[in-house]
């Protein structure tokens, strides 16, 4: 055999090899079951479904956001549930305030525990790998974004999408009121622009909550920036 067949062969081994290493591997039941005491970790070992009286303000509002992202899975489109070659790949944009007001440390903190929660769920996890994380403003300014559209339209997704080169956006709302606050989630499709997963919670405003907000303004914003907004 020529040297240059040998070189040709070795470069088809190489290619296999390295075509092979671009396969993701499904999750195994381990897997799932650490994600799952994670959670459980995270939340003191105690379910979603319902407050506790004396329960801490951060607990309290954690079980609300991870509600919203359980439900927001449960929604998913079944194409994404289940990858074919690669694991589809999602960006996430911070979550916004319906009112256009500057991001405080309340849509701070739901925005760290939203990305946190998507990654520790299985079907998340075993399908979509989670590549950036977007800030609003950077967005904003990339897109020349008007201050009347942080809910992302179908352009603007398609748009991200080619930008970023990501499959999925995932993003969210909030709206308060005196005595809630609505957080409302999505999860949208870059190629067609389209809504393929939805959660929403309602966050009672409990006296730990308040209190826990007390030093952020009363709407949850931080006080500095609610003043100089």
């Amino acid at each position: 055999m020529k040297p240059l067949c040998y070189i040709f062969v070795l470069m088809m081994f190489a290619g296999c090899a390295s075509v092979g290493d671009i396969y993701e591997k499904p999750l195994t039941a381990g897997d799932i079951t650490q994600l799952q005491g994670v959670q459980d970790g995270i939340l003191h070992g105690q379910g979603v479904e319902t407050v506790l009286p004396g329960e801490p303000a951060e607990v309290q509002i954690d079980k609300k956001i991870l509600g919203a992202v359980r439900q927001m899975v449960a929604t998913l489109k079944p194409e994404y549930k289940q990858y074919s070659f690669k694991k589809y790949r999602l960006g996430f944009m911070e979550i916004s305030d319906i009112e256009q007001r500057k991001p405080g440390r309340l849509h701070k903190y739901i925005s760290e525990k939203t990305l946190t929660f998507s990654f520790l769920q299985p079907a998340i996890a075993e399908n979509i790998n989670i590549v950036e994380r977007f800030l609003l403003k950077d967005v904003v300014d990339e897109l020349r974004l008007q201050k009347n559209t942080a809910i992302i339209d179908q352009r603007t997704a398609k748009r991200m999408g080619y930008i970023y080169g990501v499959d999925l956006i995932e993003t969210g709302v909030v709206t308060e009121s005196n005595d809630f606050i609505d957080l409302n989630l999505r999860m949208i499709e870059t190629r067609r622009g389209r809504i393929v997963a939805v959660g929403s919670v309602k966050i009672e405003k409990t006296d730990p909550i308040r209190q826990w907000l007390k030093g952020a303004g009363t709407s949850g914003l931080d006080y500095d920036d609610w003043i100089n907004y």
